[in-house]
């Protein structure tokens, strides 16, 4: 029956990441579309740090050396809704834009004792923009329409294990290996202002494609209270295997059943070349105890969280395209988290409901691979979020809500700037303590 369920979930997802529009950014013009920028609930709140965080009630996918944290016999089933609410500038021009999506589905469990499994599905890549420019051309103008849809998803399965188990000292390794598929048109329209008829360029790239990622982290505990976390996810530079449909038409400018051919050229295969990406992060969580009126003490939690990360997308290139204007980026985000009480699930009916949530902040601050009139773009905001459990039956379910106000611009006169709200939301669900999975019962 479980199996069962959760298959016809992962069914229902699969068709909804193929239907969904996913992203309404002009940036995602380049290449297969945009990457990043949609977050776990959980990482929203504290600033985006998430190679960093970890524990038995989350299913952090970014790193997947943190998969064998999970508590035994408790899987965990993560899904994840996403919005952006972006308001576009450039000069005194502004136009509003917004999308929902699923953002990821996704299982891990705890093998035996040192090793944890993962698969799921999420987005790769996002593309999605509509432009318009006008250019004076005598007694006329002509008109440039650019628009582009579609996606990448990326089905993966993960493994890690522990290399090192012993007293205070951990050091764990894992790998996602996935399967990009997915498909994307860029289009360009060119006619008169006062005319219909025009021509079209519309191209089309398909990928289906392997792909990996890697994770570690080593942990030492001082004094059972005090706990130092470094933990570093790296994207290797990798080729993926791409095809393109590539037409030149002319008609009707908006129906296709009036288009002429002018060239056809399909199924050309290539491949792009996404650079080597790194995401190193440091974690810090102290363990104390908090005296209440009556005389019994919680047991609260501090965490900071720091993370870097750089991308040289510089080597970035495309079979099908001759030029390489991106630009290397750096990232770097910092988080808090405070948990009143730990201990909630054995405690479930002595605390108060405000002292079981967890409480998240954090900044964020990078430079996009893009640039305008000589000057890079930089995306810096705040965050916060909330990590309400769901006590039913003492597991380790919750939901998980995070907020994000943000902006994308440069200084230069003339540029696409961008401001943007963000709500995340995601459910964490899991077995009580009463039904755990993998127990070996006795018969009487």
């Amino acid at each position: 029956m479980r199996i069962n369920l959760i298959f016809l979930l992962f069914t229902l997802v699969v068709f909804q990441f193929k239907a969904q529009t996913s992203t309404n950014s002009p940036y995602s013009s380049y290449g297969i579309g945009e990457r990043g920028s949609l977050e776990n609930a959980t990482f929203t709140g504290l600033g985006f740090s998430n190679v960093s965080y970890f524990d038995s009630t989350v299913l952090n996918y970014y790193n997947p050396s943190t998969y064998n944290t999970l508590a035994e016999g408790q899987p965990l089933f993560s899904i994840g809704l996403t919005s952006k609410l972006s308001t576009f500038e450039q000069n005194d021009v502004s136009e509003f834009k917004g999308n929902v999506i699923i953002d990821h589905f996704a299982m891990a469990f705890l093998l035996k004792k040192h090793f944890g499994f993962a698969f799921g599905l999420k987005p790769f890549a996002r593309k999605g923009y509509s432009l318009t420019e006008s250019i004076a051309l005598g007694s006329d103008s002509i008109k440039y329409t650019y628009l582009g849809k579609g996606g990448t998803n990326q089905a993966f399965i993960g493994l890690s294990s522990n290399l090192i188990k012993y007293k205070n000292t951990t050091l764990s390794i894992g790998a996602n290996f996935s399967y990009l598929f997915g498909a994307s048109t860029n289009e360009r329209r060119s006619q008169l202002v006062d005319d219909v008829i025009g021509g079209v360029d519309w191209k089309s790239i398909s990928v289906n494609s392997f792909y990996y990622d890697l994770g570690l982290y080593f942990r030492q505990s001082f004094k059972q209270k005090h706990h130092l976390t470094f933990a570093m996810a790296i994207d290797p530079g990798q080729n993926i295997k791409i095809k393109q449909d590539s037409y030149l038409f002319f008609g009707v400018i908006g129906d296709p059943e009036e288009y002429d051919t002018l060239s056809a050229s399909v199924n050309q295969t290539g491949s792009i070349h996404l650079p080597t990406s790194m995401n190193l992060g440091l974690n810090y969580n102290f363990w104390f105890g908090d005296a209440t009126k009556k005389k019994s003490f919680r047991n609260s939690e501090l965490g900071i969280h720091i993370n870097y990360s750089t991308t040289d997308w510089t080597t970035f290139s495309n079979s099908f395209e001759t030029t390489n204007n991106l630009l290397p980026t750096n990232k770097f985000s910092f988080g808090l988290q405070y948990i009143p009480e730990r201990k909630f699930t054995e405690k479930s009916t002595n605390i108060k409901f405000l002292e079981t949530i967890r409480y998240r902040a954090g900044i964020y601050q990078y430079t996009l691979p893009y640039s305008y009139a000589g000057e890079q773009l930089s995306d810096k905001g705040v965050t916060i979020g909330f990590g309400i459990p769901l006590l039913a039956q003492q597991s380790l379910s919750s939901l998980n809500i995070g907020f994000t106000y943000g902006k994308r611009e440069t200084t230069a006169v003339g540029s696409l700037n961008e401001k943007y709200i963000g709500i995340n939301f995601g459910i964490i669900l899991a077995p009580s303590s009463f039904d755990r999975w993998f127990r070996k019962r006795k018969l009487d």
